[in-house]
Parts: C-alpha cells; sequence; structure tokens
C-alpha cells in the first residue's frame, strides 16, 4: 500500500479528533455514541473515548481496506478511490452529530443517517458493476466467485438493487421522521434487496449453466 495514498485521508479522518479537542471544556463527561431507530441516544461514553473513538476506528478501518483492495488486486481505480474517501467522510459526519448531540443540539440523527447510508449506497451502485472479480468489494458469493460471468450478471443486478435501496433508504428516511416505525420497514426491505435478490439471482444462474 501506497503511504502517500492514505496520507491526506488519515489527515482528514483526524479532523473529527481537532473538532473534539476544539470544544473539549464544553463537552458533558458523558458523551453520546449510539442512536436507536427512534432516533433517541442509548449509547454513552466517557468524553475522552468520545472524542478518540470513532475517528481512530475509522482511520485503522481505512487502512485495512485500502491494505485489502491491493491485495485483491481490482481493476475499478475509480471505486478504490471513493473506498479511500468514503470512511474519512464518514468518520467527520458521526463525529458532527455526537459533538451536536453532546453541546445540546439535538439534531434528527436518524433522518441524517439513512440520507448518509441511502448516498453511500447509491454511488457503491454506479462503481460496483465495473469491478472485476475479487475477495473484497462485490457481491461475493460462492458461485460469483467460482464463474467469471456469474460474477458480471450478478453484480450488474446487485448495483442495481443497491441504487433502488439507496433512494428508499432516502425517502423512508424524511417519511421517518413523520413515522419513526418506517426507518425499521426500510432497513428490512433494504437488506432484501441488497443480499436475497442478487444472491438468489446468482443461484439461479449458476443452475441455468
Amino acid at each position: 500500500m501506497k503511504l502517500k495514498k492514505m496520507l491526506w485521508p488519515t489527515l482528514v479522518g483526524l479532523l473529527p479528533i481537532v473538532m473534539g479537542l476544539a470544544v473539549y471544556s464544553k463537552l458533558p463527561e458523558k458523551m453520546p455514541i449510539h442512536w436507536g431507530l427512534d432516533g433517541e441516544p442509548n449509547g454513552y461514553a466517557t468524553k475522552l473515548v468520545g472524542v478518540l473513538l470513532i475517528p481512530l476506528i475509522m482511520i485503522v478501518t481505512n487502512i485495512i481496506v485500502q491494505f485489502s483492495l491491493q491485495i485483491a488486486n481490482t481493476t475499478n481505480e475509480k471505486l478504490a478511490r471513493v473506498m479511500t474517501w468514503l470512511l474519512p467522510a464518514l468518520s467527520l459526519v458521526i463525529q458532527f452529530l455526537v459533538l451536536a448531540e453532546s453541546l445540546g443540539y439535538h439534531l434528527d440523527v436518524a433522518l441524517i443517517t439513512m440520507v448518509i447510508v441511502g448516498i453511500i449506497f447509491i454511488l457503491l451502485g454506479n462503481y460496483i458493476p465495473k469491478t472485476s472479480q475479487n475477495r473484497v468489494v462485490g457481491f461475493r458469493f460462492p458461485k460469483t466467485m467460482s464463474n467469471p460471468d456469474n460474477w458480471q450478471k450478478t453484480n450488474r443486478i446487485g448495483a442495481i438493487m443497491l441504487v433502488i435501496s439507496g433512494l428508499i433508504m432516502i425517502i423512508g428516511g424524511i417519511v421517518s421522521t413523520w413515522y419513526p416505525m418506517v426507518a425499521v420497514l426500510t432497513f428490512g426491505v433494504s437488506l432484501i434487496l441488497i443480499v436475497l435478490v442478487p444472491l438468489c439471482y446468482s443461484i439461479r444462474l449458476a443452475r441455468k449453466s
């Protein structure tokens, strides 16, 4: 893995810590770090952990992901670039939500989370069909990993399901501001679309061949 490639994403990943330290004296001793589907905090950590935990996890995870992508030798450079910046960007957003809630600004976390997840799904759906067969990204089922044609067709269908799920997540997030239980339904439908539909399609292709 090229260290130069990871320099800027890692620096961006450290910005949330700088944000936390800048308001450290104003933060409460217990900070929210997890929310339920109703948008209310249901998990807390000490102030120091609240400032450091999420950014550091994201940085380490991003390094592992990039190392894995290099080993996988995927030919989709655009997807690799998206994956390089995805976790640092997520870290910034999540830390902003944590700090805002800690400072008394109650934001609609469920809506923001679902919109962000929807955008991520749509982004991945646009790049995954162009990804070569590998063991890190894409719809990696037994049949897709053993058959290049199955891989290509299944990932094409899976990508469509990702885009549809992304749109559903965004719409569901908006509707959930009035009807919170819609969030649960939205996650369930999205899970079916991006897991069961591609899996069943891959199995069906294998049986036909």
